[in-house]
């Protein structure tokens, strides 16, 4: 059984396979001037997800387990984010009534969470995934969950989020959303019985509204966010200095901004003064700098080379942000939800957002922008004249206001609180 299984899987993804190369022939020299081949691509993918609900009952024959928890962050890409934080509490706390399993795109290369309590990793999309996916008693994860997973009624999937606050708007209330993705969210949608939240304006507008979810909302806050809240960890900001070798007593300004479609996807579109920041650092808060940069996972382009050995280190590949907003001394960034985990810090966090004009008329926010607590630059100059002139008495009481508007979740015990459901779910 378990061989025309797995012999069953490997037909359907090599006629997926021969689908896009057919699709791609056809559509790819019009691609560029009418037809929208991401639209095909996505519509495609709607399709095989709904095959795929149907063929992957076949799973079914294997009993759901009611102590084992399946984790997979950032779509089986990474260790990272609320799931890394749930999987080491529940292996630090509860080692012998749970069974933590993680799903990973090159699972070999994760082997090693062996000695972190992890008691198995396998690798996404295989005949393993699909049978621990569906024999496990609870599935978390932090990034859409797959679309074509059959859940059972006995399951229970939370999704985490992987931002905080209500920022930029996002999925079905984007206002370019293609009606193939907007079709693609529903029906992961449909499969999750529990999103978490970090603050009531998230709820209201990203768990009811963007991700168009009924079930229930777990108002808790982030536990990615707990050690952000309570700040007791002074190991991580040590451990970052020397795994880039920057000198014990430098101060630390991190540039992450987020990922914007279309023209804005290369490291050359987001360049800093960063002479001129190091200098204004330097003048307003003493010391000596290094700045930190990163880009988003989904831009694959990094540090320019013109810029390495100017104070500055790409850390783009580093594994986990709350790793890097714990080292950091100043947060920049434009329009990432990070704000709002940095802000729990109550450290600096300066905009800088060169294309703000085009970004409120293609994709705009839930709260304007020019209303959120941190100085805001639209050009270098204006960013290096925030920094020497950062009034932190003013920005305190701005990010207090900042949170009590939006009705803030995270007070520092979002991983016991879940981790806790998680419990109740596979005692049931």
């Amino acid at each position: 059984m378990r061989n025309i299984m797995h012999r069953l899987i490997q037909l359907l993804k090599r006629y997926r396979h021969y689908r896009q190369y057919q699709k791609l022939l056809k559509y790819r020299k019009y691609s560029r001037y009418g037809a929208d081949f991401r639209s095909i691509a996505r519509i495609k993918e709607y399709i095989k997800d709904c095959i795929y609900l149907i063929v992957l009952r076949v799973f079914y024959i294997f009993p759901i387990k009611k102590n084992r928890v399946m984790f997979m962050s950032f779509e089986a890409g990474k260790y990272a984010c609320n799931p890394r934080r749930i999987s080491e509490y529940l292996a630090k706390n509860y080692p012998d009534d749970v069974e933590i399993i993680w799903a990973f795109k090159g699972a070999n290369n994760f082997r090693w969470l062996a000695d972190w309590g992890v008691s198995k990793t396998v690798e996404y999309g295989t005949f393993s995934f699909y049978r621990y996916a569906l024999s496990s008693r609870v599935f978390v994860y932090n990034m859409r969950i797959p679309a074509m997973i059959p859940f059972r009624k006995k399951q229970t999937t939370i999704g985490t989020g992987h931002g905080g606050g209500a920022y930029k708007k996002l999925l079905l209330d984007n206002p370019s959303i293609r009606t193939s993705d907007q079709k693609i969210q529903e029906l992961s949608a449909s499969h999750t019985d529990i999103l978490v939240s970090s603050c009531k304006y998230y709820t209201k507008y990203v768990v009811r509204g963007a991700f168009a979810h009924k079930g229930e909302c777990l108002e808790c806050g982030m536990p990615r966010n707990d050690e952000l809240v309570n700040n007791h960890d002074n190991k991580t900001a040590a451990y970052i200095r020397k795994y880039y070798n920057i000198p014990a007593d430098n101060k630390i300004i991190l540039y992450a901004p987020t990922y914007r479609k279309g023209k804005r996807n290369e490291a050359t579109d987001y360049n800093l003064d960063v002479r001129g920041i190091v200098e204004a650092a330097k003048e307003r808060f003493g010391g000596e700098w290094t700045i930190l940069y990163r880009m988003h996972y989904f831009i694959k382009k990094r540090l320019p080379a013109d810029t390495k050995g100017q104070h500055i280190i790409d850390v783009t590949d580093y594994g986990d942000m709350q790793d890097l907003l714990l080292a950091a001394d100043i947060l920049i960034t434009d329009y990432s939800s990070s704000v709002w985990d940095y802000s729990l810090l109550k450290r600096p966090c300066f905009l800088y957002t060169t294309d703000l004009d085009e970004y409120l008329e293609t994709q705009g926010f839930y709260v304007d922008v020019r209303d959120w607590p941190f100085p805001l630059a639209k050009d270098n100059a204006a960013l290096v004249d925030n920094i020497a002139h950062f009034d932190e008495e003013q920005y305190l009481k701005d990010v207090h206001k900042h949170h009590t508007d939006l009705g803030s979740f995270d007070n520092g015990n979002a991983t016991e609180t879940i981790s806790k459901r998680i419990l109740q779910e596979c005692q049931k």
